[in-house]
This record gives structure tokens, sequence and C-alpha cells, in this order.
């Protein structure tokens, strides 16, 4: 798995979204002045050669394996969308290994009935578009009404595997982690108002409830990718929560 890590501090550990690469964190990386953090590629993604095994279990142990080598026990982690769906994957086989989680425009619970209808959606669109045209698409709608500049952003965050997209896509298929987050573990969830892709009410607000300790922020005017559309809301946001751990 490729990833990149710079600054010094207490490690954080920055998980991107479906189709996403490392580079979705670009405007988060003024927080090496205070943490050291460490930005994965997830395997089927970018220029990852690994299209097999596009699980959550082993999504998970990448990121463990990552943090193993470099001799790191224990780290906070924030994950946007996908990433925090790893996030919570996770602390239900390692919660030790986390220090804090960051649960940033995701989900805890994915009823199977709803999944499948936006997966076949999802197929119907990646076949009948280009690459260039999909993630397009895709930076468009993770967006509330977005300025040129930060649909570039979006854009150049995207990059997307065909033979691994769809199998990645399945990987959250029934997934409830609800009942685990009634946890001493530190959660700060984010989300938007303007998120249509994990809209906060059947979401944030979901997550909340059954997380009861947990801190949350709602960034206003703002769609899905709330770490590019608001970053210095964003890492105010992060830099505060995790200095407090």
């Amino acid at each position: 798995m490729q990833y990149q890590t710079i600054g010094k501090g207490e490690p954080l550990v920055f998980i991107h979204g479906l189709g996403q690469t490392q580079n979705a964190w670009e405007l988060q990386k003024e927080l090496s002045d205070q943490f050291q953090l460490f930005i994965p590629t997830l395997r089927g993604h970018g220029e990852s050669l690994v299209t097999e095994n596009m699980t959550l279990f082993h999504f998970a142990q990448d990121i463990l394996k990552m943090l193993d080598e470099n001799g790191i026990y224990s780290a906070h982690f924030c994950g946007l969308s996908l990433g925090g769906v790893i996030v919570q994957e996770i602390h239900s086989r390692a919660p030790k290994r986390v220090k804090s989680m960051i649960l940033a425009n995701t989900t805890s619970y994915v009823p199977s009935f709803a999944f499948d209808l936006a997966i076949r959606d999802r197929k119907n669109s990646l076949q009948q578009l280009s690459d260039e045209q999909y993630i397009a698409q895709i930076a468009w709608n993770t967006l509330h009404k977005p300025t040129e500049k930060e649909l570039h952003q979006a854009v150049k965050t995207f990059r997307i595997n065909r033979e691994a997209y769809i199998p990645s896509s399945r990987a959250i298929r029934g997934i409830n982690y609800l009942p685990l987050l009634n946890t001493s573990t530190p959660i700060h969830i984010i989300a938007s108002s303007n998120d249509n892709v994990t809209p906060y009410l059947y979401n944030a607000q979901v997550t909340k409830m059954w997380a009861h300790k947990a801190k949350i922020s709602v960034l206003n005017n703002t769609g899905h990718l709330s770490n590019i559309q608001k970053p210095m809301q964003f890492n105010q946001i992060v830099r505060e929560f995790v200095g407090k751990q």
C-alpha cells in the first residue's frame, strides 16, 4: 500500500473516500506542524496494482500494517466517507490501537436494500461515462454550489480504477457499527448541511444517537467533501480535538 508520512508529534492517520487517493488530504497537510501524518492510498485505488480482496477487513489490515512498519502501536484516525467506515472497522477489530476517531461525512449503518439501489446506479453511470466524465460528475455531486477552485481541487483527488471500484463500493454493504459506538474511545463526528451522499439526518445524527459521548460539528453550506470545501474549519476541528486527547 502506498502512503506518505510527514510531520512529527502524535500519529494521525487520514483515510480517504471511495475512488480517491492520498491527494484527498492535500489541504490537511498543514496539520503536520502539530502531528505526524500518515496518509495512505487504499488498495485498489490510485496506482495500486492490488485489485483483489476489496473488503473492509483488508483495508483495515493494510492500515495497521503501515503503522506496524513505522513502529507505531496506536494512533488517532480521521476518515471521510469510506474512510470513516474503515476507521470504525479498525476500531471494531483492534480498539486498543485507536486513540480517537474523527468520522467525517460517513455512516455507521448501511441497510442492504438501500445499498443495492445505489450500487446499481453507480454501475450504470460508470458504464456510460469515461473516467474523466465520471470524476467530473462525482466532484460536482460531492460539493455544494462549488467554485471552480473547489471543483478543480476535488477532481484532483479522484482516480478511478475500474477493476476495483465497484468491488470497493460493495465493501460497506450491510455494515452496522452502531452498537460499538458507546465506547470510551473519543469520537468527533463531522457532518455537512448539504451532504447529498451521506445526509446528516440519516447518518451523522443516527451515529450520534448511539455514540452518546461523541462530539459533533455540522458545517453549513457544505457538501460531502467537507475537508475540501471548508478546509480551515475542518482542520481547526481536527487540531483542537486530537490535541486534547
